[in-house]
Formats: structure tokens, C-alpha cells, sequence
């Protein structure tokens, strides 16, 4: 193994540890750690995913992380629109 491939596994697992932290964040009472939370989740899973595509070469990983960079901020949108009294 060659220090790129152990550096990104290094930083797999930092990412890992940051989405525990993300889902800890997620579950407190507040509607704003709560997005918040769920946010942060969602980058840590698109990066972890680029990374999948990069070390093993799986192709859909990366479509998937795309998707999520994409439709998080439209949920985080919409979930604040209901929030604010608004109906979708």
C-alpha cells in the first residue's frame, strides 16, 4: 500500500467519525441542529462516496453522491418552508 491509499483511508474513517457526530447533532430537540445535523450528514456521505468511486472504481457511487449534493438543499428548503407555516 502506498501512503495516497492509506491517507484516504485515513480520511474515510475521519469522515465516518464526522457523520456519527452529525447524527448526534441530528437528534437533539431543536428543528435547527436537527437540519443542521442532517446537512452535514449528507456532505460526509457524498465525500465517503467520491472516495468509494476513487479507490475501488464503482462507478455509481459517485451518481449517488452527486444526488445527494444535489437534493439536500431542496429537502433543507422545503423543510423550512413547512416550518415557516407554508403547505407544499
Amino acid at each position: 500500500m502506498d501512503f495516497l491509499t492509506i491517507s484516504e483511508l485515513f480520511l474515510m474513517l475521519c469522515f465516518v467519525v464526522y457523520m456519527f457526530a452529525n447524527v448526534k447533532i441530528a437528534a437533539r430537540k431543536t428543528t435547527g441542529s436537527a437540519l443542521a445535523g442532517v446537512a452535514g450528514f449528507t456532505i460526509a456521505a457524498a465525500v465517503v462516496l467520491t472516495m468509494v468511486t476513487t479507490l475501488t472504481g464503482v462507478g455509481f457511487c459517485k451518481d449517488i453522491a452527486f444526488a445527494l449534493i444535489v437534493l439536500s438543499p431542496v429537502g433543507t428548503i422545503a423543510a423550512a418552508y413547512v416550518l415557516a407555516g407554508g403547505d407544499l
